[in-house]
C-alpha cells in the first residue's frame, strides 16, 4: 500500500486545503482594533469592529473570530481570524496602516479579494503545516503576478546599481545602536535618530524609518519590485487550532526587530530571536520609493 504522506496529493487528484469563509463577513470593508488583552504581555488584540458591507459597522466582535478558515483532508483546521484578515487587507491589499490611517511602505498585492487569494494559496500551501508545532513561515511560487514587493536584500540593490558599498558600510556601523532603540528606546528617542542620521548622512542612500508604528529599520528609496511569490506565517491560536498571523506578496520576511513579537508568555525576550531579526532588517532593507 503506498504512503499517501509521503505523496504531493495534487498528483493524485485530492486538494490539500480548502477555505470557507463565513457569509456574514466575506465583503466587510474594514476592521480596527478597538480592545487588547491587557494581561498578556505582546498585548494581543481582543476585540474589533467591523465594517461591513453596507456600511454599517458592527461593534465588540471577538478578535479571533474566524473569518476564513483552512481544511486539510482529513479535516483538520487552520483560521484566519477577524484581526488577521482586517491587517492583511489594511496592510498589503490596500496599503494602509491600519492604525495610523497612513500609506503603508510594505508589500502589496495585486489581488484585491482575500477570498480569492486563499482560494489561490490552499491549493500550493504545504502539507503537515495544521500539526506542526509553533510557527510556519513559508513563501510559495504561485506562477502568476501576485504584486510588489516592499522589501530586498543589500545585495540585490548593490547588484542592480541602487547601492554601493559605503552606502552599506555607513549603516553597518549603527546596526548596535538600532538594535538597542528598537529595544528600549522610546518613539521620540527612534524619531531623533532618523533626523540626526539624515542630517549628517544625507547622501546615503540607505536611511531610517518608523514601521508598523515603531519599529526602526532601514529603507531605500526604489520602487517595490514585481514578484511571482506568497508569502504566509501559520501560529500557535487558542483552542488547539493553528491560525493565519500575516501573509503578504514576496519572499519569506524576517520578523521585525520588534520586542513585543520576541516575547513568551512570561513576557520575557527572547534575546537570541530578536539579535537575529536585527541582524537580518540590516541585510534586508524595506523600498519606499514610488512605483
Amino acid at each position: 500500500m503506498t504512503d499517501i504522506s509521503q505523496m504531493d496529493l495534487r498528483d493524485i487528484g485530492v486538494a490539500r486545503y480548502t477555505v470557507e469563509a463565513d457569509p456574514k463577513y466575506l465583503q466587510f470593508k474594514s476592521v480596527d482594533v478597538t480592545k487588547v488583552d491587557e494581561s498578556k504581555p505582546w498585548k494581543p488584540a481582543a476585540e474589533v469592529s467591523v465594517v461591513m458591507a453596507d456600511g454599517s459597522v458592527e461593534e465588540h466582535v471577538d478578535a479571533k473570530t474566524p473569518f476564513f478558515t483552512f481544511k486539510d483532508q482529513f479535516g483538520k483546521r487552520m483560521t484566519v481570524s477577524a484581526e488577521a484578515a482586517g491587517h492583511i487587507d489594511a496592510l498589503h491589499i490596500k496599503g494602509v496602516n491600519p492604525t495610523t490611517k497612513e500609506i503603508d511602505p510594505g508589500s502589496k498585492f495585486e489581488q484585491t479579494s482575500l477570498s480569492q487569494l486563499f482560494k489561490d494559496a490552499a491549493d500550493k500551501m504545504p502539507e503537515g503545516i495544521v500539526g506542526a508545532p509553533g510557527v510556519s513561515a513559508f513563501d510559495l511560487e504561485m506562477g502568476v503576478n501576485m504584486g510588489k514587493e516592499g522589501i530586498a536584500s543589500t545585495n540585490e540593490l548593490v547588484q542592480m546599481g541602487i547601492l554601493g558599498e559605503g552606502d552599506i558600510k555607513t549603516v553597518e556601523k549603527f546596526k548596535d545602536a538600532v538594535s538597542q532603540l528598537n529595544k528600549t528606546g522610546s518613539a521620540e528617542e527612534k524619531a531623533a535618530f532618523i533626523e540626526k542620521f539624515k542630517n549628517e548622512f544625507a547622501d546615503c542612500k540607505i536611511q531610517f524609518q518608523l514601521v508598523r508604528g515603531d519599529v526602526l529599520v532601514p529603507v531605500v528609496d526604489a520602487p517595490k519590485q514585481p514578484t511571482t511569490k506568497l508569502f504566509m506565517v501559520f501560529g500557535p491560536g487558542e483552542g488547539g487550532d493553528k491560525t493565519l498571523y500575516t501573509a503578504a506578496p514576496g519572499r519569506n520576511m524576517p520578523r521585525h526587530p520588534n520586542p513585543n513579537q520576541h516575547k513568551d508568555q512570561s513576557g520575557a525576550i527572547n534575546d537570541q530571536t530578536f539579535a537575529e531579526s536585527s541582524e537580518a532588517w540590516f541585510s534586508t532593507v524595506m523600498l519606499t520609493g514610488k512605483e
